[in-house]
């Protein structure tokens, strides 16, 4: 195992820890977005019972606290998309670490393959050249007790 296997392995948890901050960056901007999705359908719900006595006089102050807090998650969904941008940035410099790591690690593999093949060839060459030289020095050998 090379060196390279140790970091693309730490690189891998490093971009999986980054990669569940940015799902639990999403989950909260989505719970938020469904937060006021369920004030808009109780403002709706609301105002269809706008033949309630009791709404008539609280109506104002009520639409008052909605606004407000609608303004409020709005502000806090923008402070998100701030996060999740910064989290997205740092997932794609994460995946581009681990890419170079992976790229190098493919190279340096390549490299070893490529040196056990020579190694191998120089290995088959040198049998080459003794099994030759065998056959020179039978075929010699057989020429000279031929001329005797």
């Amino acid at each position: 195992m090379s060196r390279l296997d140790s970091i693309i392995r730490l690189k891998k948890w490093e971009l999986d820890e980054v990669r569940r901050v940015l799902s639990e960056l999403f989950a909260e901007r989505d719970a938020m977005t469904a937060e006021l999705d369920r004030m808009t359908e109780e403002v709706a719900e609301q105002s269809r019972s706008r033949s309630i006595e009791v709404f008539s006089v609280s109506v104002g102050a009520y639409m008052g606290g909605v606004r407000k807090r609608r303004l409020e998650i709005a502000a806090t969904i923008e402070a998100k998309d701030v996060e999740l941008e910064a989290q997205q940035d740092k997932v794609a410099e994460g995946f581009r670490e681990l890419k170079t790591f992976e790229i190098a690690h493919d190279q340096e593999m390549k490299r070893q393959k490529l040196a056990e093949s020579q190694a191998e060839q120089a290995v088959f060459d040198e049998l080459g050249i003794q099994d030759h030289a065998r056959k020179e020095a039978v075929t010699a050998s057989e020429y000279l007790n031929r001329r005797r």
